[in-house]
């Protein structure tokens, strides 16, 4: 079954590398107009060649979440140069690695500002453009992790940032129902990036890649295609909904399976 995006703007944050930009050339597959933020221009100028390359049009705007005028301009830069907008992807965040018990205000606040307020105060300005636009609704997904639902050590504030996400799904979903705005989250398991990655090659004793049921790490795409599921037409009955893509990580009793089978 084909997803059809043709004549849809979107707007995918972290669109640089990794996950973002392959949910941006997924949208650009499907037809769709991409604007890609995020706060490397040089990585979002990529990614709009590629974008161009696959037929559609792109456009790269150098985004910092952390600064509420510079989500506003986001903004106003995507329905200046497209009009309307129709699907807005939540799908930057930070991670500032360090201890937990010795974790500055500085750290917090980073990673505070892009993972939640940022989401919400986009959200927001996209939820208000779209309801000032033609009036003919939208999607929001919001990228978290699995992580929101599990303990990770030395990861309290990032742990909890990410369940934020999902609250702030939930709550957005049933204030932007009446408006025919859409509002669900992805949440990643491990999946195929750089950072993923080096870290596996670093530090690869820490992670049980065998425990995931599927028996694979997660690869962009997977994440892409769940994006695009959540913000078409198959989905329209679809909100508030957090959809895991983990391989079946976080809903099975991964933790029973040795002694399962040894029985």
């Amino acid at each position: 079954m084909v997803i059809d995006h043709t004549g849809e703007t979107v707007i995918v944050t972290g669109a640089g590398r990794g996950i973002g930009r392959e949910i941006a050339y997924h949208f650009a597959d499907a037809g769709a107009d991409v604007v890609a933020a995020a706060r490397t221009e040089s990585e979002i100028e990529e990614t709009v060649a590629g974008i161009e390359e696959r037929g559609s049009t792109g456009l790269a705007v150098p985004t910092d979440l952390r600064e509420p005028a510079e989500i506003v301009a986001l903004v106003d830069a995507a329905t200046d140069h497209f009009g309307t907008l129709d699907v807005l992807v939540n799908n930057a965040a930070v991670h500032v690695a360090g201890d937990p018990l010795s974790r500055s205000v500085e750290d917090i606040d980073a990673m505070l500002g892009v993972n939640l307020r940022g989401v919400f105060l986009l959200s927001q300005a996209f939820a208000n453009a779209v309801i000032d636009g033609d009036g003919s609704g939208g999607s929001i997904v919001n990228i978290s992790s699995i992580v929101g639902h599990l303990s990770v050590p030395a990861m309290p504030v990032y742990c909890g940032t990410k369940a934020g996400v999902y609250g702030l799904t939930r709550g957005l979903a049933g204030e932007l129902a009446h408006h025919g705005i859409n509002v669900n989250a992805v949440s990643p398991g491990l999946t195929r990036v750089e950072r993923i990655e080096r870290l596996l090659e670093e530090k690869g004793e820490l992670y049980e890649i065998d425990a995931i049921p599927l028996g694979r790490l997660g690869e962009p795409e997977d994440i892409a295609n769940a994006v695009l599921y959540l913000t078409s037409d198959l989905a329209s009955y679809v909100t508030g909904v957090d959809l895991p893509v983990d391989g079946g990580a976080v809903r099975t009793s991964v933790l029973y399976r040795d002694q399962y089978l040894s029985e």
